[in-house]
């Protein structure tokens, strides 16, 4: 890594850092305080729902325009196209939400569908900055992330509303985008001589990041609906630690696909086997360090749920370490196989994840979870590293 990659990765994990220290150390502890643990589970499984919207199509586009820039320089149109066409669809799903977990109401069905939607624009939105390789501006843009959450988190008294809370943090970041960025700008809808292929690439994405992310937020739906609100807060607490440490994987895969995508060179299947191993040496390292952390932080901003969520601590760490690893390893094959692959992986994982969890969890509840997902993240970082290598050999095999 250079001066410039390293000055991107510590502008991306400054600008990460701040919205999710926010989020950890001030917004979720202060809406349990204030709602209890079996409202803010319900909250969590919700807020679960606009994360499976917005991380699959959100960061699909995202990712995609990164990708086929390289390619074929990328267009506002298609992907704007793409966007409306999720925002439509989600009408029906924040409408699902609402009936599925809370009283309905059309004020809170607004703010729900609202929220939905600029948390899609905002997943979409930092390509602005990756595009044009401006990590300040990224900062800028989590930063005034967080300046909405704590605005929100002060208005929270008055308004009553979690929904509200969050929603002020997208709408500032998605309009600093549109005031000072150029992926919005008019004519919003016009498709590129590339369209299909762009499609192509954003649906191949999507399918991917649609594993990807109900995998990641089945803890909270599935615990929800057999085990209640309190059990969500519970398991959420437990794996905490580990998620907030491996949130650095995420501002570590955009800088990476941000750069490979400017590299011609190949990827060999022995350089992917190099980086697999100190991968996984270093999530072992991480998945050690964050039992001592959890016992400080959780009993610390979590009182109430301590002692019920200390017995997980070491499974639901390692868990979610190992799922943002094989994640970070699947980005790196993003940028040198075709995404058909990415799609390949996922869906055994995700066939894993069904096989594997849903009975247990059925059966266990909160021990099933926690053993399920440490199993599937397991044999998933071990497919990804193994059928990674051999793809890239295979490919290497034919560039000779």
């Amino acid at each position: 890594m250079n001066k410039k990659h390293v000055g991107d990765l510590i502008y991306s994990i400054a600008g990460i850092a701040a919205m999710n220290g926010v989020i950890q150390f001030l917004l979720y502890p202060y809406l349990t305080a204030r709602m209890g643990a079996e409202d803010f589970g319900t909250a969590l499984a919700m807020i679960s729902l606009v994360s499976i919207v917005g991380s699959t199509f959100g960061v699909a586009a995202n990712y995609s325009r990164v990708v086929t820039k390289a390619r074929n320089g990328g267009g506002n149109g298609d992907y704007n196209i793409f966007l409306l066409m999720i925002c439509l669809v989600s009408v029906a799903v924040s409408a699902v939400g609402m009936l599925w977990f809370e009283t309905f109401s059309w004020i809170e069905f607004l703010l729900f569908y609202l929220l939905m939607i600029f948390t899609l624009l905002r997943y979409y939105a930092d390509v602005e900055f990756r595009l044009k390789v401006n990590y300040k501006g990224y900062l800028i843009f989590y930063i005034l992330i967080s300046l909405g959450y704590l605005l929100g988190m002060l208005l929270f008294p008055y308004t009553k509303s979690w929904k509200l809370t969050i929603l002020i943090g997208e709408l500032l970041a998605v309009g600093y985008v549109i005031w000072k960025g150029t992926i919005f700008k008019f004519p919003l809808f016009e498709k590129t001589p590339f369209f299909s292929s762009n499609m192509r690439s954003i649906v191949i994405m999507s399918a991917t990041e649609l594993v990807v992310a109900l995998v990641l937020n089945a803890d909270r739906l599935l615990l929800q609906v057999y085990a209640g609100g309190a059990a969500v807060t519970v398991f959420y607490a437990a794996t905490l630690i580990g998620k907030m440490f491996s949130l650095v994987t995420t501002p570590l895969n955009g800088v990476l696909i941000g750069h490979l995508a400017k590299n011609n060179k190949m990827m060999t299947g022995k350089r992917y086997g190099v980086i697999c191993f100190w991968s996984i040496t270093a999530g072992c390292v991480l998945s050690v360090m964050c039992v001592p952390v959890s016992y400080l932080f959780v009993g610390i901003m979590y009182p109430d749920v301590f002692a019920a969520a200390k017995a997980y601590f070491w499974l639901g760490n390692a868990s979610q370490v190992l799922f943002f690893l094989s994640n970070t390893l699947t980005v790196i094959l993003l940028r040198y196989a075709d995404e058909k692959y990415q799609l390949y992986i996922n869906v055994i994982y995700l066939g894993l994840f069904v096989c594997i969890a849903i009975p247990l969890v059925m059966r266990y509840t909160l021990w099933g979870m926690a053993i399920a997902l440490l199993a599937v993240n397991l044999l998933k970082v071990i497919l990804v590293a193994l059928w990674g290598s051999r793809i890239l050999k295979k490919q290497e095999k034919k560039s000779v």
